[in-house]
């Protein structure tokens, strides 16, 4: 196929899924010979991975509140995308949205845009205007995000392509020495059992139901711990609430990590207690479960309950949903084999639909489909 040149944007000052969508499809498509830029604000924890990675980056000055020097990132980007002769723009959030579609109208380039939250992108006039005419394709992460896309926004059915996020299956292979090295890490017995959780920690992401239902387990509190991987602004609050519970114990913090394959393979056992009201759509973390032949856990939330088969690689329950929640643990817990066995079919599912060469694949075709 012929090697293209492509500009991807992302406007968020954080660091979560979406950003790790940037930074993976900047990788690989840089890998298999494409030209890529990635466009974002230059004091991010993106900038500083794409760096890393010796991929092409330019600062542009996205704000919180897109309209704020709106005019200077679109001359900023269509400048960058003439000089570079790229062909695709591909936006990334509704930060970055809208001026990359503006800038690669006035460059003369095709525009393509992923949608990572569950959340309409069509809000006022402009953004209709903008997903009509200026947008050439839709990439929807999920099933949940394209319905919301063709139904509720009324984009044509034709611009939305369905492409799963995927992670490689080589960085999340479980690995028993990593894992052994986190327990010694934080004192963890090698017979204990780890319940692991990896999320910015924010609202929507449950934490509190999570350890509301971890406290349910007091019967079995003297092996099981319960560990937390993220950072944000509820990090005080849900260590307040782990006191309150008295549970602190068996909770241990971690904060932000980079070393998820070393998480990820000392856990036993993995819990996404997602809830409405932030968008949750894809989570990767999910598929780094999966990928790590674990037991999930997961609230059917977006395309959570696509994700994780009820019963057959994990356990779908009702979100907010505490007893549910701590029933399974406590299934799980009891039996050990149940948990291998859902774990290996979660890893079986995970290879044949989730990994970053089905993902890359698919948004390759759809680029040369664009530009044909």
């Amino acid at each position: 196929m012929e090697k293209l040149r492509v500009f991807l944007l992302n406007g968020s000052s954080i660091y979560g899924g979406g950003e790790f969508y940037v930074l993976q499809i900047a990788k690989e498509l840089k890998n298999r010979g494409h030209f890529v830029i990635v466009g974002c604000r230059k004091d991010t924890l993106l900038f500083e991975k794409c760096r890393k990675e010796d991929v092409n980056t330019e600062y542009i000055g996205f704000r919180e509140n897109g309209s704020k020097g709106f005019a200077g990132n679109v001359k900023k980007i269509k400048q960058i995308a003439l000089i570079n002769k790229i062909q695709i723009i591909h936006t990334n959030t509704g930060i970055d949205r809208t001026a990359g579609a503006a800038a690669a109208r006035l460059a003369g380039v095709k525009h393509v845009s992923s949608c990572h939250s569950l959340v309409s992108i069509r809000r006022n006039l402009t953004h209709w205007l903008r997903n009509k005419y200026f947008t050439d394709a839709f990439i929807a992460d999920g099933e949940t995000i394209k319905y919301l896309l063709t139904n509720n926004n009324k984009i044509n059915n034709n611009k939305v392509e369905l492409i799963n996020n995927g992670i490689s299956p080589e960085e999340m292979v479980k690995n028993s020495t990593a894992g052994k090295e986190l327990r010694e890490e934080f004192g963890i017995g090698e017979n204990e059992i780890i319940i692991g959780n990896v999320a910015r920690l924010v609202y929507f992401k449950g934490h509190k139901y999570l350890l509301d239902a971890f406290a349910g387990l007091k019967e079995d509190s003297d092996f099981v711990k319960l560990i937390i991987a993220g950072d944000g602004e509820l990090m005080n609050e849900l260590r307040e609430y782990s006191n309150m519970l008295n549970i602190s114990d068996n909770v241990i913090f971690t904060g932000f990590r980079e070393d998820l394959q070393k998480l990820y393979s000392a856990f036993d056992i993995y819990v996404q207690p997602s809830i409405e009201g932030g968008g949750e759509l894809f989570p990767f973390t999910v598929l780094y479960a999966m990928a790590a032949s674990l037991p999930v856990i997961a609230t059917d939330i977006g395309d959570i309950p696509y994700i994780v088969d009820n019963e057959r690689t994990g356990f779908i329950i009702k979100e907010k949903s505490v007893y549910e929640l701590s029933e399974k643990l406590k299934l799980l817990i009891s039996s050990p084999e149940l948990g291998k066995k859902l774990g290996n079919e979660g890893n079986i599912k995970f290879s044949r639909q989730y990994t970053t060469d089905k993902m890359i694949e698919k948004t390759d075709a759809l680029y040369h489909k664009l530009l044909k």
